[in-house]
């Protein structure tokens, strides 16, 4: 069964690259003339792929507190913990307004995957590079500030084990604090099982995604900015460790 979702999501990406010759070009005709509707357009693609890519792993999602995502007009910062692939799949879908998120740099060049991420405000983060690290926060903390909202995994890379974390990178931290954005604290259990814990097959599984109280960053003390990544840490990690037995 596992490799017969695999080929099924196959398919469903070659699908995937016929229905954007036809979208894509239309979403950039649209921004001609309103550069929301392009957004909202870009938007509601990805998360229908997304969604239907969802489906065809046989993932059951669990959201707790979707009442903490941002209205219409409002921007936040999310910071979530890393099990996969599929981490992004489970949580894109349920944003209400266009929202991108950090990925590593060499997802730009990926065809199809790429033009899209790009297209809904996703920014490519160079590890290696600190200048150019620094000048890719810098930019996402102007969409913040637009009213895009941002996703950031500040573990820097996916954690193996279910239930740990590994420390957050505080540089991740001011793409909230420079743009005075509230931070939403996200812990993702089971994500790893459907797709990374056992490449390529891909099994169906649960996903449990929890969207925590925001946390305010405006007049923070020195103190409290320095102490700000443990403290979101902390919190994450009492979610993921409490639900690492799905």
């Amino acid at each position: 069964m596992g490799m017969i979702r695999l080929i099924l999501v196959v398919i469903a990406v070659l699908i995937t690259i016929i229905e954007t010759l036809f979208v894509f070009p239309f979403s950039r005709l649209v921004g001609l003339f309103s550069r929301r509707g392009q957004d909202m357009i870009s938007l509601r693609f990805v998360q229908y792929k997304l969604k239907t890519c969802r489906f065809l792993c046989g993932a059951k999602l669990e959201y707790i507190g979707l009442e903490y995502l941002p209205k219409k007009g409002e921007s936040v910062v999310y910071i979530s913990n890393h099990r996969g692939f599929f981490d992004i799949i489970a949580t894109y879908p349920v944003f209400p307004e266009p929202t991108g998120f950090v990925a590593k740099k060499e997802m730009k060049t990926w065809p199809l995957i790429g033009w899209w991420m790009n297209s809904v405000y996703c920014l490519f983060l160079d590890r290696k590079d600190r200048r150019q690290g620094i000048a890719t926060i810098l930019q996402g903390v102007e969409y913040v500030k637009q009213g895009i909202s941002m996703w950031i995994f500040p573990e820097g890379t996916r954690s193996k084990v279910e239930g740990q974390m590994l420390p957050f990178k505080h540089g991740s931290f001011k793409l909230a604090t420079k743009a005075g954005a509230k931070i939403v604290p996200v812990a993702i259990n089971g994500s790893g099982k459907i797709f990374d814990d056992h490449v390529p097959i891909i099994k169906a599984g649960k996903v449990r995604v929890e969207f925590m109280e925001p946390i305010e960053t405006k007049d923070l003390s020195e103190e409290e900015l320095q102490e700000l990544p443990e403290r979101v840490h902390a919190i994450i990690l009492e979610k993921v460790q409490a639900h690492a037995e799905l």
